[in-house]
């Protein structure tokens, strides 16, 4: 089982965008994969929902340190996940929410064995750039507004060169399983 994780806007999710992210979800699960995401609301939430409702298995990182934070802060409940990262407690700028989430980025990311971009903002973009450095296979949910329409111009304008496989793919369905291709 691989792990595939799935970022985009935790705010702002328009209901086409949050059906979307649900069949990234149920994708994931159907092809025998588990899901990593921020464990945050918005579309993240729909796409562990839509693995969770075909039994998938999920794995949310957090920006807090305990369970508690975590519903107040993050707004889902730890339980949704079958198994949750916590930010230590002992971490220097745990109290820090902006600090932590970046720490969260890094941390879901690196857990991933490719990572599927759906909309965005500036947290999305920062875990696109942690994807693209740590030479992850990338699927990019096309069409969906956001950082993803700007993908192709970023790759163009920096021309850095990564070990990374960047897909590009309108229907969720053919991205999951252009992924899970690339993982065999």
């Amino acid at each position: 089982m691989k792990k595939i994780g799935v970022f985009g806007s935790a705010v702002d999710s328009q209901d086409s965008l949050n059906q979307k992210s649900r069949k990234l979800g149920e994708q994931i699960a159907r092809t025998g994969n588990s899901i990593v995401t921020g464990a945050c609301t918005g579309l993240p939430l729909y796409a562990v929902l839509g693995a969770k409702s075909l039994g998938g298995y999920s794995i949310g990182f957090s920006a807090t340190y305990s369970q508690e934070k975590h519903r107040s802060v993050m707004g889902t409940s730890p339980e949704l996940y079958d198994s949750i990262i916590l930010i230590p407690e002992d971490y220097k700028y745990k109290d820090n929410v902006q600090v932590c989430r970046k720490y969260r980025n890094v941390e879901s990311v690196a857990a991933c064995d490719a990572a599927i971009f759906i909309s965005g903002r500036w947290g999305t973009l920062n875990e696109l750039s942690n994807a693209y450095d740590m030479n992850k296979i990338i699927g990019i949910l096309s069409d969906t507004g956001g950082v993803t329409d700007h993908v192709q111009l970023l790759l163009d304008s920096f021309k850095k060169e990564t070990k990374s496989q960047v897909f590009f793919e309108k229907d969720p369905l053919k991205l999951i399983d252009i992924i899970s291709q690339k993982l065999q």
